[in-house]
């Protein structure tokens, strides 16, 4: 598209990931004829940050017969690997995300063909919606706009905040803020140390690429609580929880899952499935909690939950584990307290005092190379977005009040500085999970958008297309790319 068109849509997606596409193909699918586009940056649609790795040991945390991008058709991805992956898979199956990343692609691509006359993949990055008499106006870097009576932001996850350590900069030579950028593990020599700071699934992902790079270095993962993510494991189905009162306190629903594990075990049966047999659930629960229970659950059992709840598929794992057993991997529990460079002959180290949380003394490790693993942001106030600077300047968007996102409500419309949900602005994704919690994985993230596009296409602005203008057809040439 020419620089400086004004390209108009009855819908704008903000956001390529996968909240972004299958938004886009749940509203193309029961609209063909709707006016949308999809603003992203990033060089390859659909993808995102989660599928656009490079690394075949970057597999599914989720097993394949889960991964349906329609809960309506649970084998629509199952039977797109059976024809496009060149080895054996069933629903057990944790397949690499890359291949994932193809299948969403492959998805947009077979929609646009069959549903849509009037889409376009607009790669670019938005700087800012203004509020107009006429819907939203979208202004982007490249100088291009795009005037849409609805807007969705599908922004996923932002890059970790500051660290808040001492002597920590983000321009440190050593350091690196983000961890799925090029330059995070480039240039490492065999011999390296490297430490993560987090324990998560990000770590994990780090020290798995680091693997299949030939690292033999020393990885050391340092967190708080040094805690770091189970693996899946094949168990039994549990019953569930659909016939038990379920307590409005962190107190009993911790004592009510233990109590569960502890059946399942009796019975050969193992937490995991108890896990599982409580996620359809999760959101249901949250919602139901006080903000002060929400408020504990942060403060004192959320590390737990998230190592037991996102699990790494069983290849990761025990690679993962084995690593640790053979010394590779160190995991110490802490609190940074400080971080200085110097150049030791000609190399440059990071030096990261911590205070170890058991024993309370204070450590040292020298490292060649820091990489901040540590989650993503959530607190939208404090990230770095010229896009979300302009929305809270308006007024149109407010943080929620336990700084986990946006402020929604229950359709995922955006309220404003007053409290009032907008008709036209929507958010979709991670930005919900003040309300939600669970809005990260596929299986809510598919439903979320199912449920969002109807309701997009049932509210009366969604069914007045806008006439368009030159340089808005489908863009079958960019996805093509």
């Amino acid at each position: 598209m020419p620089t400086g068109d004004l390209v108009r849509k009855d819908i704008a997606v903000i956001g390529g990931g996968f909240s972004g596409t299958v938004v886009s193909v749940q509203l193309l699918r029961h609209a063909p004829n709707l006016s949308l586009g999809v603003i992203d940056k990033n060089v390859r649609p659909a993808v995102g940050l989660a599928y656009g790795t490079d690394h075949a040991a970057h597999l599914l945390n989720v097993p394949a017969g889960q991964m349906s991008a329609f809960a309506s058709e649970p084998d629509h991805f199952l039977k797109w690997a059976e024809q496009d992956y060149e080895f054996p898979v069933d629903s057990r199956s944790f397949l690499p995300r890359a291949l994932y990343g193809r299948y969403l692609l492959a998805l947009l691509e077979e929609t646009c063909a069959a549903h849509s006359l009037h889409f376009d993949w607009i790669r670019d990055e938005a700087l800012a919606v203004r509020r107009e008499k006429a819907g939203f106006l979208i202004h982007t870097r490249s100088g291009q706009r795009v005037l849409a009576q609805t807007v969705v932001l599908a922004l996923g996850n932002f890059p970790p905040g500051n660290l808040g350590i001492h002597g920590l900069r983000t321009d440190s030579r050593c350091y690196q803020r983000l961890a799925w950028s090029k330059e995070a593990l480039a240039g490492l020599a065999d011999n390296n140390q490297v430490l993560l700071i987090g324990s998560g699934l990000t770590s994990v992902d780090i020290t798995i690429a680091l693997r299949a790079n030939g690292f033999k270095g020393r990885i050391h993962i340092l967190s708080r609580h040094g805690l770091v993510p189970q693996c899946h494991s094949p168990s039994l189905p549990w019953p569930g929880f659909q016939d038990e009162s379920l307590p409005r306190t962190i107190r009993g629903l911790v004592r009510l899952i233990r109590n569960q594990a502890a059946a399942a075990a009796e019975a050969s049966g193992d937490w995991r499935a108890v896990m599982d047999s409580l996620r359809p659930l999760v959101q249901e629960i949250w919602q139901s909690l006080p903000i002060e229970e929400r408020r504990r659950f942060l403060r004192h059992i959320r590390t737990y939950w998230e190592i037991h709840r996102h699990r790494v598929a069983p290849d990761v794992g025990q690679t993962f584990f084995k690593m640790i057993a053979s010394g590779q991997v160190q995991v110490h529990a802490g609190r940074i307290t400080s971080y200085s460079e110097i150049n030791s002959d000609g190399k440059n180290l990071a030096q990261v005092t911590f205070r170890d949380r058991y024993s309370a003394s204070a450590k040292a490790l020298e490292v060649d190379r820091v990489v901040n693993c540590s989650g993503p942001e959530t607190n939208f106030r404090k990230i770095d977005s010229a896009l979300l600077a302009s929305l809270f300047e308006q007024g149109l968007v407010r943080q929620d009040p336990l700084g986990l996102g946006l402020d929604v409500d229950r359709n995922g419309a955006l309220l404003d500085c007053t409290g009032t949900p907008s008709r036209c602005l929507f958010a979709l994704g991670p930005a919900r999970k003040g309300m939600l919690w669970e809005t990260t994985a596929v299986p809510e993230l598919r439903v979320q958008a199912a449920n969002l596009a109807d309701h997009l296409l049932r509210a009366p602005l969604a069914h007045q297309s806008v006439p368009q203008t030159v340089g808005a057809a489908v863009s079958s040439e960019i996805l093509q790319r």
